[in-house]
């Protein structure tokens, strides 16, 4: 496999003096349950901080003033939620006209493994007019479902014990995970993002490894903030390894200014979404 790439990391493309809102991609969020609206209320907030022109965030009833109340930049959708606060399984009716609307999707933070979950990711596993990104409980619902596949344009962003339930390989065994990612991408022509120290990215062939991101990233909400970025890196024209490559250092990066910042112990996830634009900055000026 071929781990060179032209440019270390891609870069996001120059913004026309002219250009407007609808010029940096319209992306569309979906996740969120009863007691776990902060989690794609974090994907959200780090999609308008990694650039997205317009972002939205389709949630559960009971979780619209919650997630509504954590940035008034964020424009949110509802449908109907059970008993237990996550999607009814009307919630894919709700959504699938307004899929042409988006540039890119990402579902999973939040959202619980019901019914109703697996009806909007049984319907976005087959949406390969648009790209997505399927992570947390999109993943989990990915493994419990027997014979649903995902078909790129898309990236999977799971973590260890998420690949595990996906493919059978052992979270403890890393080197097999990274072969079983490389086939799992080459198989269904998706992206693959295996994260850990060291995140591994790969389209089957082709892979990187990040160099960026430290110890102070562990902690809940960082990997729906890395959606969030990839979402709204794939919404400003990225293709799909690109955006994964470009999306996983930018979110290192924005954790290592955070730990030089505050001390890696007490980050929170809280904090990439606010060094996000520094980390942005950095990168455009190594770029210029």
């Amino acid at each position: 496999m071929n781990t060179e790439l032209p440019c270390p990391v891609p870069r996001l493309p120059m913004r026309h003096p002219e250009s407007h809102k609808g010029n940096h991609g319209s992306i569309l969020l979906i996740g969120g349950s009863r007691g776990m609206s902060g989690a794609i209320a974090l994907s959200a907030m780090a999609s308008l901080r990694a650039g997205a022109g317009l972002v939205s965030a389709f949630v559960p009833n009971c979780c619209l003033r919650t997630v509504a109340g954590f940035d008034p930049c964020v424009m949110t959708i509802s449908s109907k939620n059970n008993q237990k606060g996550e999607f009814a399984y009307a919630a894919k009716y709700a959504l699938a006209t307004k899929l042409k609307d988006f540039d890119a999707i990402g579902v999973g933070p939040g959202m619980g493994s019901g019914p109703g979950s697996l009806g909007l990711v049984r319907m976005l596993a087959g949406a390969t007019q648009v790209p997505r990104v399927f992570d947390a409980d999109a993943l989990n619902v990915l493994s419990a479902a027997d014979g649903l596949v995902v078909r790129g344009p898309a990236i999977l962003t799971p973590h260890p014990g998420e690949f595990q339930r996906l493919t059978g390989v052992s979270s403890r065994d890393r080197e097999s995970q990274i072969v079983a990612a490389n086939e799992l991408a080459a198989r269904y022509g998706v992206v693959v993002v295996l994260k850990g120290a060291g995140t591994w990215i790969t389209d089957g062939s082709k892979g990187k490894i990040n160099t960026t991101g430290n110890a102070g990233m562990a902690t809940g909400g960082s990997g729906d903030c890395l959606t969030g970025v990839i979402v709204a890196l794939l919404g400003q024209g990225l293709s799909v390894f690109d955006a994964a490559v470009l999306g996983v250092y930018l979110h290192g990066l924005a954790g290592d200014f955070a730990g030089k910042a505050l001390g890696q112990i007490g980050m929170t996830a809280g904090d990439l979404v606010r060094f996000l634009p520094p980390a942005l900055r950095c990168h455009a000026s190594n770029h210029s």
